[in-house]
């Protein structure tokens, strides 16, 4: 093929002032960091990246005609004579660190010579060269190998011989090549002669070989670059020839960098020759490979090289630079050639690009060549320079160079890629900045910077499609995205923009706003098949797998019933009854496609993502909001775990019972129940089982039975009467409301009322008003530490709806008897007010005697006739003498309707029996004059009289009285061994004067204490007992200090009755 080169100055030309490249080189290899020169003095210089000499070691005797480098063992392989005659030309292998480090050091002793002598520097360094012994000597020809020019070298140290092993190939001019090999690094190790490869052509005299080179298959190139960089070198090498500017064999440093087994660009497939080793020769007459493996031949081409020093190693595949063009091949055939003309001079390989040199010297002028530097990939011409009288071209550790033969040493650097590309840029080159870029390696928001600069420039052409190109490639960099999405929304260009959300969307990139425009994108273009698929795709594994069933069927506008079937056999099998869901695995986000799909009335997509998303909820809102299914969304919502079921049924029960009013609360029956399936879930984990045992209370959804309360009273009846002891949640709130459902005065359903149906319907008012009590004292059973209902908001149900029956039961539960009696005046029903006070009443049954004399202040205080009830009650108040006469005579004269019979009955018996009680009071009071008059004739005598003690045995143990003898005033008799050592008190007679003591400080501290007093006046039928009761006790005269006073005689007093 031939084509233009694009030319541009991307190089830079720089004269090395101070060098030390010697002037008479004759070949040349790059080593790392270090380029070693040959000499035709039989020296090897070593230069470092300025060109600047770190010595030389002495080679040969004669000359150095070529140089290799073995990157993987790190051996340096020269070929030359040591005399003046071609049988003398020697191989040797060198250790690199060994030679150089001898050259540094000689030269360092050299200039220390020449500083302490007047000997110029530059001869003192020549005559440094050190002698350092090589690993390996081989010679060339013998008797089996007759003597021939030698015109290449190539070297590789990891053919697919034994590993360690360094193959050489000699390349020479009567048209053979001879293959060397062996472990040159073990101690017995010595190169051998392996082959002898023939490369004369069938016909004509031209075989001279003017090139060689190895190719390494791919993944020994790959460990030979990780042998560059670790300790343990495994990568091959290739080699040169001869020639005198830059041949292949003298520049090994793109033979070593480059040579590798994968083709480059535009060159056909070379895998299946890159399993193995193969040897490029290329003669004056043909251009060949050889597999290393069996030597066997292949013809590449029937031309060849004229010169040598015209072909390289690139990507892979032979360069030859022939006078028309650059030919490329592979171990199989001709893979491609680049037009490019001039009369060659040399070729090499500097990083990607190519050099060559062409003879520029005109008819009658000086010698001149040309320098071009070549991106062939990229199609340009990267620079050319003018040199005259050009000596060679080095490819050395600080980049290109040539010298001249003059000694003048010229470098060429490359320009940084900013600038590189702001040339491409103004010429508006974007494609060939990319390229560029790409071959640089650059940074990827550098690439994209320039993808972004080219869609730039076709936007501002209008060309929005290959705009729309580049902007894709940019996604994931830097460039926001709604610097291009603004850019097509100014546009118009839906279509473009599409494009652009939907590769954000695939790369995972695309954001909730994104998936809002892309799906409004779809929406506007009418575009439901792509929309389709985008839903497919971007829903996973999960959509696929119903694609048959029910998600395709949704997608494509199916029936709403067959789109919650699938919907609700997903739910079922993901996370349905309490099981661990998968997660939903869709790359876009689905809450904001739902939304926009919904408000753009694709409701079936909608539904699909709701299910793809595995969201209940969303399912829920477009089947009653959108579609209207409320069958479905029963059968749907009776697929999910119970937990789910009560969170869709508070939020649309309301809608739900509405329009399927039986089903719902049949549903709401279940959920309201323990499941069938709570015994079944042993063993499942922790989720299912306390999913399966979750009970809806229904106090959560009493308010959707606003306009249906029959309903929601049968519901409430059926939770209560068919659950077991405790397993109802939130039991009181049950209660409560099946309390006031009793209560109310009118029950009718809102539909029943449309159809005029209301008192079909209605339950009778009496009906439930006698479930209201039953209701009460089934929460409330004697066996009950606590109601299962609060006592309090029953209290004001009932009193609210004047439900006398549940008030009366509710205070009798709370045992506040007054309130029931309260109740039944307030009702007026005197029977039932006596008959609480039978109930309440006796005091022999613990109840409380005065709610009579409370019953017979309210008849009294009736304005009918109440006698027959009075009667009744001042029978029970006298009986108990529950009021004192006076009191009960001033309340009966309140009843204006009384019967004076009624009162006179009452006032005579009441005289009699004070009567009585006067009598047996003067009795007692005549009984007690004579006790105190006794006592106090004994105490007179006792103080005033002798006593004689008469007893003649021990009070306490019975024995006879022995001295000492204790006698106490009371007239028993101890002996002083059975009294303790601190008893000043008759021991038998102590414990009854201590208790009269007691009561006695008891009475008067009683005494001091009238709050008690009043507590018991208010509390007492008999005030006036009370008063004489305190009165007696001395209430009226006692102070502290007469208290004290007093409490402190009466002890002295009992003291001295019971000592001696």
């Amino acid at each position: 093929m031939s084509f233009a080169f694009k030319k541009f100055n991307f190089f830079q030309q720089h004269e090395v002032k101070v060098h030390g490249f010697p002037a008479n080189s004759t070949c040349h290899c790059l080593a790392g960091s270090l380029l070693y020169v040959g000499c035709d003095i039989g020296t090897v210089h070593v230069l470092d990246e300025a060109f600047q000499s770190q010595g030389s070691f002495n080679a040969y005797g004669y000359k150095v005609l070529f140089l290799a480098w073995a990157p993987g063992r790190q051996l340096l392989v020269t070929l030359g004579l040591e005399e003046p005659v071609i049988s003398t030309a020697t191989l040797k292998v060198w250790e690199a660190e060994r030679v150089t480090t001898a050259a540094a050091t000689a030269a360092a002793a050299s200039i220390a010579a020449a500083a302490m002598s007047s000997v110029p520097q530059p001869a003192a360094a020549s005559a440094a060269a050190a002698s350092v012994p090589p690993l390996r000597v081989h010679k060339l020809f013998s008797s089996k190998h007759p003597e021939s020019e030698v015109t290449a070298l190539a070297v590789t140290d990891s053919a697919s011989a034994a590993v360690g092993s360094l193959v050489i190939a000699v390349g020479l001019a009567a048209g053979a090549v001879h293959v060397y090999s062996g472990d040159v690094t073990s101690p017995k190790g010595k190169l051998q002669h392996t082959g002898k490869l023939q490369v004369r052509p069938d016909s004509g005299e031209l075989w001279k070989v003017n090139a060689l080179a190895f190719m390494t298959p791919p993944q020994q190139q790959q460990q030979q670059q990780q042998g560059r960089s670790g300790s343990e070198p495994k990568a091959p090498a290739a080699a040169g020839g001869g020639g005198k500017i830059a041949a292949l064999g003298r520049n090994t440093s793109a033979s070593a960098s480059t040579s590798s087994g994968g083709a480059g660009e535009g060159s056909t497939d070379p895998q299946p020759a890159a399993s193995q080793q193969w040897l490029y020769v290329v003669t004056e007459s043909q251009t060949l490979a050889f597999s290393m493996a069996d030597m066997s031949k292949t013809i590449l081409d029937q031309q060849g090289l004229l010169a040598s020093g015209c072909a390289v190693m690139q990507d892979g595949l032979l360069v030859v630079a022939r006078d028309d063009a650059l030919y490329e091949y592979t171990p199989e055939t001709r893979a491609g050639c680049t037009a490019f003309e001039g009369l060659k001079q040399g070729l090499g390989k500097l990083r990607r690009y190519l050099y060559v040199t062409t003879d520029d010297t005109s008819p009658d002028g000086a010698p001149s060549s040309q320098l071009h530097l070549l991106d062939v990939r990229n199609k340009l011409l990267a620079g050319s320079f003018s040199l005259q009288g050009l000596a060679g071209v080095v490819v050395g550790p600080g980049g290109l160079a040539t010298w001249d033969r003059s000694g003048r040493l010229m470098r060429y650097f490359e320009v940084e890629l900013s600038t590189q590309l702001e040339v491409l840029f103004k010429r508006s080159l974007h494609k060939l900045a990319l390229d560029l870029a790409l071959c640089h390696q650059a940074d990827p928001q550098l690439i994209a910077a320039i993808r972004q600069r080219w869609g730039d420039h076709l936007y501002a052409k209008a060309e929005y499609e290959g705009a729309m190109a580049q902007y894709l490639e940019t996604i994931g960099s830097d460039l926001e995205p709604s610097y291009v999405i603004r850019r097509f929304l100014d546009a118009q260009r839906i279509h473009s923009l599409t494009r652009y959300l939907e590769q954000l969307h695939a790369c995972g990139l695309g954001t909730a706003d994104h998936t809002t425009l892309l799906l409004n994108c779809y929406t506007k273009l009418k575009d439901v098949e792509k929309l389709d698929a985008f839903l497919h795709r971007n829903a996973g594994s999960s959509s696929s797998s119903s694609s048959s069933r029910g998600a395709a069927g949704v997608v494509g506008g199916g029936a709403a019933g067959m789109a919650v079937l699938a919907a609700a056999e997903k739910a079922a099998s993901r996370h349905g009854r309490g099981g661990k869901s998968e997660g939903p695995q869709l790359s876009f986000d689905p809450e904001t496609a739902f939304k926009v799909l919904r408000s753009a009335g694709y409701a079936q997509h909608a539904l699909f993502v709701a299910e793809q998303a595995e969201q209940p909820e969303w399912i829920l809102e477009v089947l009653l909001e959108d579609v209207g299914g409320y069958p479905e969304a029963l059968a749907f919502i009776g697929m999910l775990s119970r937990r789910q079921q009560a969170q869709a049924l508070q939020r649309y029960g309301k809608l739900l019972i509405g329009a399927a009013p039986d089903d719902t609360t049949a549903l709401l029956m279940a959920l309201c129940m323990p499941g069938a399936d709570a015994q079944a879930q042993f063993g499942a984990s922790d989720e299912a089982a306390a999913d399966a045992a979750f009970i809806a209370s229904v106090a959560d959804y009493a308010q959707l039975y606003a306009d249906r309360p029959t309903r929601l009273l049968y519901l409430c009846e059926f939770i209560l009467f068919n659950s077991s002891e405790g397993s109802v949640p939130n039991e009181q709130q049950l209660y409560h409301t099946l309390l006031e459902l009793y209560l109310a005065e009118q029950l009718v359903d809102h539909e029943l009322q449309e159809a005029a149906a209301g008192s079909a319907a209605e339950v009778a008012p009496q009906a439930r008003r006698d479930k209201a009590r039953d209701l009460l004292q089934r929460g409330w059973q004697p066996h009950m530490a606590q109601p299962k209902y609060d006592p309090e908001h029953a209290l004001v149900l009932c009193r609210q709806h004047s439900y006398v029956p549940g008030l009366v039961l509710l205070y009798d539960k709370k045992r506040l008897h007054r309130e029931v009696m309260a109740v039944y005046m307030q009702a007026g029903d005197h029977a039932s007010l006596i008959s609480a006070c039978r109930q309440y009443g006796d005091a022999a049954a613990g109840g409380d005697p005065q709610l009579w004399a409370e019953a017979l202040q309210y008849f009294c205080a009736q304005p009918g006739d109440c006698s027959a009830a009075i009667s009744q009650v001042l029978q029970h108040v006298e009986q108990g003498e529950l009021l004192p006469p006076l009191v009960v005579l001033q309340t009966l004269a309140q009843n204006k309707t009384l019967k004076v019979s009624i009162v006179k009955d009452y006032v005579a018996r009441q005289l009699q029996m004070e009567g009585k009680e006067i009598a047996k009071d003067r009795d007692t009071i005549s009984r007690l004059q004579v006790e105190t008059a006794a006592m106090k004739a004994e105490a007179s005598k006792l103080s005033s009289q002798p006593h004689v003690f008469q007893s003649s045995r021990c009070a306490a143990s019975g024995q006879a009285l022995e001295l000492p003898v204790v006698h106490f005033m009371c007239g028993h008799s101890f002996n002083l061994r059975s009294l303790g050592e601190s008893d000043r008190e008759c021991p038998l007679c102590a414990p009854d004067f201590k208790r009269v003591l007691d009561i006695r400080r008891n009475m008067k501290a009683g005494a001091l204490r009238p709050d008690e007093f009043f507590s018991q006046l208010d509390a007492s039928a008999d005030g006036f007992g009370v008063v004489a009761e305190h009165f007696g006790r001395g209430i009226m005269n006692m102070t502290q200090q007469s208290m004290a006073s007093q409490t402190a005689a009466a002890g002295a007093q009992a003291g001295g009755l019971g000592q001696l």
